[in-house]
């Protein structure tokens, strides 16, 4: 609360300076009188030049010492080797088949089952068998390579095969870079230079400090592995790859690898700047019955017998693994027009893959046909938003396809806030102020509705769509405030014109209720009133971007209700409210108290500070809050989705559907998210007699 700190510190010199002000008018001779303007002109020149400090202490470089360097450092190679070895590499789906089919793990197929081709930008190329080493062919490649494949042709996997190895080396040398897996598909969101987006996506997905972020990528002492270059859209992949490029260009010793399937890299129009490709090569005949016969698939062996047609879909290691689970039951291969569906041969295959481990692990809370129509909720959501990490936070009322036909979750919170805003602050004015406090409280009351609507739906633009402006970042809470406090009547004058409208409001309006109109004290009510709020709309507002580009720290989200974005937000609240109350509450005392007393001026100035305190935390956490509540609960009425959520994830974990990943879960491919997501495309199934209901959905979705 450093920020929070200095903010109050410098609002406090103003109002300490007020009262001084006030005391010498009492004391000074009265010739003196006419010179005490002089103090405002001085303050404001006090004010810019704690800004001027704060701008200067917060632009010098923030270097960490060697201890903290180092213990960053042991954490962010703790927390990829948590979220991508042990939790993805570790529980694959070939490592996943071989356990839950109880197949012996040998020398042998400790290795995944394909063959690498290598080659280097002199032209020489070489094929490469299962026990080829990723992280020799690194080395081999100039430690800046690009992975092709085809869908599920185990890109990812060797991928993470190399992260795996790189943290091994990471561990025992502290000179080598450290490894970070990134999926690209966030990239498109603003499309910044990959540098920025390497700092961003450090806080983001590991909670490193951007101070310590930004240095390491400066220093090149990060080794990118960039997963997803084919989830970036198609009309910003080239972008993308420029992007990669250009870093690459700034830096080419920083060491680099990129996945990518193989039909997307070859339509790029610019190739990226690698030493040196690995192309995975598909699974031949020969390849595929030396798996089977060795794992004992007695069930595949028979489903590969009765339909020949399974031989073209078995060249990925991916749907090999598929099809091990989906036909482990020998007594129960079934083929063509059946449950699985009468589509096209890999979606026949995914439908029968997901009916028989829904009903290999069922639950007693989620029939199949309920997990298949959440999973394609949430299968929907994610390529809509081109993302492949799904987090409490994106939840949102537009999921729900009754959105717009009835009184939003939204409106709903924002009413409630006002009211209980109402009902803390009108027996307050009463007793603070009497009539006078009670048109303060009503004032207050509506500029909390003004900002409620700019505010908050700031919240969800920032979370939730590309922004391409920047924070007034790194230059601490106090630059930001003065900085938009400085641009304010430009960039937010509408907002500015309604809290000085109802400013003037208030002030005529007490002094109409305490002792008939007299200019002075209108004008101290006012100014007071509408410096205060402005104060507060300008620290609610850059609390809110600071906390946009500052995500929550991975491990906050496992607790359902608030998110992770929101719990955080409610923690900046609690922790700023004080002070700011404490700040604009000074500010409006001081006005008061010059025109009138100094009694009034306590009076007004606590009613002010305890009103600042409610809208902050109004505005930031509790409104969006119960917003989020009444979010989840309408979906889950509606059977969009579950309510709680995370056991369901479990569920769907357990199911070998869904994967975790650090705070958010991931489908356990990219061509499961995609089957998933085809089936929100298609007419939902009828109810005919004597069919069964999971039997007429795959049919009517196939």
């Amino acid at each position: 609360m450093h920020r929070v700190t200095t903010v109050v510190l410098s609002v406090i010199c103003v109002a300490l300076l007020g009262v001084a002000t006030n005391v010498a008018t009492g004391a000074l001779p009265d010739r003196w009188s006419p010179y005490l303007w002089l103090a405002w002109p001085l303050l404001l020149l006090l004010v810019l030049a704690l800004v001027a400090v704060e701008v200067i202490r917060s632009r010098e470089p923030r270097q960490m010492g060697a201890p903290a360097t180092a213990r960053a450092r042991r954490v962010l190679l703790e927390r990829v080797r948590r979220y991508w070895v042990t939790s993805v590499l570790e529980r694959s789906l070939h490592e996943e088949a071989r356990i839950e089919l109880g197949i012996a793990a040998t020398a042998d197929d400790r290795r995944h089952p394909w063959a690498l081709q290598a080659t280097r930008r002199d032209g020489f190329a070489a094929t490469l068998d299962d026990r080829a080493s990723m992280y020799a062919l690194f080395d081999e490649l100039d430690r800046a390579v690009v992975i092709l494949g085809a869908p599920g042709s185990g890109k990812t996997t060797t991928l993470l095969e190399l992260a795996r190895d790189l943290l091994d080396r990471a561990e025992a040398d502290p000179d080598a870079p450290i490894p970070v897996v990134l999926n690209l598909s966030s990239w498109p969101t603003r499309r910044l230079p990959l540098a920025r987006w390497l700092t961003e996506q450090l806080g983001e997905r590991y909670g490193i400090p951007p101070a310590q972020s930004a240095a390491w990528v400066d220093a090149g002492e990060l080794l990118p592995l960039l997963d997803g270059l084919d989830e970036v859209a198609e009309e910003h992949r080239d972008a993308c790859v420029q992007a990669i490029a250009d870093f690459h260009h700034s830096q080419p010793l920083t060491p680099l690898a990129v996945c990518c399937r193989l039909a997307e890299y070859e339509q790029l129009g610019t190739r990226l700047p690698v030493y040196g490709t690995v192309t995975i090569q598909p699974l031949d005949r020969a390849r595929i019955e030396r798996y089977v016969e060795r794992a004992g698939l007695a069930g595949l062996r028979s489903a590969l017998a009765a339909d020949p047609g399974l031989w073209d879909l078995a060249d990925s290691p991916l749907l090999l693994s598929i099809m091990a689970l989906a036909y482990a039951d020998d007594a129960d291969v079934r083929t063509g027009p059946t449950a699985a569906g009468t589509g096209s041969g890999r979606s026949r295959l995914f439908s029968r893959y997901v009916e028989v481990m829904l009903n290999r692990r069922p639950h007693r809370s989620y029939s199949p046909a309920q997990t298949r129509s959440w999973l394609t909720t949430l299968a929907d959501e994610l390529r809509q938003r081109q993302q492949t990490v799904f987090v409490l936070d994106l939840i949102t009322e537009g999921w729900s396809p009754r959105y717009g036909l009835m009184p939003t979750a939204q409106l709903i919170a924002h009413l409630t806030g006002l009211l209980g805003l109402s009902l803390v602050l009108a027996p307050a004015g009463w007793w603070l102020g009497g009539p006078a406090g009670l048109v303060t409280a009503a004032g207050l009351v509506a500029v909390t509705q003004v900002l409620y609507a700019d505010q908050h739906s700031n919240l969800w633009s920032l979370a939730f769509s590309a922004k391409e402006s920047d924070p007034v970042g790194g230059l601490g809470w106090l630059s930001g405030v003065a900085i938009r406090l400085a641009g304010v009547f430009v960039d937010d004058w509408a907002t500015v014109f309604r809290i000085a409208a109802l400013s003037v409001t208030v002030g005529i309006g007490a002094t109409l209720v305490d002792g008939g109109p007299s200019w002075e004290v209108a004008l101290g009510y006012g100014a007071g009133f509408f410096m205060a709020n402005l104060i507060a709309f300008v620290a609610v507002d850059e609390a809110q971007m600071i906390l946009y580009f500052e995500p929550p720290a991975p491990g906050a989200g496992r607790r359902e209700l608030p998110s992770p974005m929101l719990r955080q937000r409610l923690a900046f609240a609690l922790g700023g409210a004080a002070p700011i109350g404490t700040a604009t509450g000074c500010l409006a005392g001081v006005f008061v108290a010059a025109a009138t007393d100094g009694a009034h001026g306590v009076r007004t100035g606590a009613l002010v500070g305890l009103g600042a305190v409610l809208m902050v935390l109004t505005l930031m956490a509790l409104a969006p809050m119960l917003d989020q509540w009444l979010v989840r609960r309408r979906l889950a009425r509606q059977e969009i989705l579950p309510h709680p959520l995370l056991p369901f994830l479990g569920h769907a974990v357990q199911c070998l559907l869904l994967r975790q990943v650090g705070d958010g879960h991931i489908f356990v491919h990219r061509e499961l998210l995609d089957h998933f997501a085809d089936r929100a495309q298609l007419p939902e199934p009828r109810t005919t007699t004597g069919l069964a209901e999971d039997d007429l959905g795959a049919r009517a979705r196939e």
